[in-house]
């Protein structure tokens, strides 16, 4: 007789062992820094995915903090707090709170189209309606309730629901305050049974090679193409990386001896918000409590004409908005445009001796 949850167990084993396997061939002859950030990297997905898929539940949803400081993946933004939940098929939910000041809120929601993560539904505080006080409610159902003012229609494939909060000056605007709950009295969780343990465990091993195969495929043309814009997500598609409509990402791979800087120069359009930062091979922002490594519109620089010159360095150049590498001689550097209006131009690259 087999055991399906040993058989569940083993398969987790293996999917683990043939990503470590995975990271040691992307960084074979590379800086090994390169190859123990992507087993830390693992143990990162891990973490964040025995949370979603080992404990949420669709039926009883609540909103987990999805990134952290030392919980980092999918390109995640470190002006941007974000909360995830789990949805099930033909139920009903209310997600309510306070919009806080943050610069911005947006409720999105994902379900997978084969073996890839889609987006099904997106809104932002743009186009929900709030009490004079703050406070909101937002309705995700198969039908429009009657009288309610923010509805979200739930696609069938919906399993996830991600949060966003961006702030443009930590010290001067404050969070929202969010909580989801199911329109229907689901009663208290039952114990564990072996066949629902079984496909957690497979859920957990696939999320884990399914986030690596992301990653791993988002990269590989950009380390290919060094200091220039190789990709733009107004062509390229990141929905897979669990990336909202309402960003536009340009950016690309920096390479650079220790006595280069790459040189970024442009013009930001009209939006919400802007930022650049500095991405590990696996996607993590850099260590940005200790390192500047990120700058938003509000703290980078700009020149007399409104254009804006940032710079990429292994130490301080001595001029405004430095990007530390970190003594990373290689990795991402990404631009994110939100809510962007107007015409859009790709900021230029170019490398300078110091």
């Amino acid at each position: 007789m087999s055991d399906i949850l040993q058989e569940a167990w083993t398969k987790v084993i293996g999917q683990l062992t043939n990503a470590g396997s995975r990271i040691d061939a992307l960084t074979k002859e590379r800086d090994p820094v390169e190859r123990a950030e992507g087993y830390r990297f693992i143990t990162r997905v891990m973490s964040a995915m025995i949370d979603f898929s080992m404990e949420a539940n669709g039926e009883r949803p609540a909103f987990v903090r999805v990134m952290t400081p030392t919980r980092k993946f999918y390109g995640d933004c470190p002006d941007t707090v974000y909360h995830r939940a789990s949805l099930q098929s033909g139920m009903r939910y209310r997600v309510w709170g306070n919009r806080g000041g943050c610069a911005y809120l947006a409720f999105c929601v994902y379900g997978l189209r084969g073996k890839r993560n889609a987006i099904l539904l997106n809104v932002s505080d743009t186009e929900m309606v709030f009490e004079e006080d703050g406070s909101f409610e937002l309705i995700l159902s198969a039908e429009r309730p009657e009288g309610s003012a923010n509805w979200l229609q739930l696609d069938p494939a919906a399993t996830t629901m991600v949060a966003r909060q961006y702030f443009s000056d930590w010290a001067t605007e404050t969070p929202a305050r969010l909580d989801i709950e199911p329109m229907e009295d689901t009663g208290p969780p039952p114990s564990p049974e072996p066949n629902e343990m079984a496909h957690r465990l497979r859920a957990l091993g696939e999320s884990v090679s399914r986030t690596l195969r992301a990653t791993e495929m988002a990269t590989a043309k950009w380390i290919k193409r060094p200091n220039e814009i190789s990709f733009d997500s107004g062509t390229d598609g990141l929905a897979s990386l669990f990336a909202t409509p309402d960003n536009q990402y340009v950016g690309g791979w920096y390479k650079l001896a220790e006595d280069e800087a790459l040189v970024m120069s442009g013009r930001a359009p009209k939006c919400r918000y802007w930022g650049v930062q500095l991405w590990s091979r696996w996607l993590e922002s850099r260590e940005f409590l200790y390192r500047p490594v990120c700058l938003n519109h509000s703290q980078v620089k700009l020149e007399a004409d409104g254009s804006f010159r940032i710079v990429v360095a292994h130490r301080d150049p001595g001029m405004p908005n430095w990007l530390d590498t970190s003594g990373h001689g290689e990795g991402g550097v990404v631009f994110r445009w939100l809510l962007p209006e107007g015409e859009m131009q790709q900021p230029a690259f170019r490398v300078e001796n110091l």
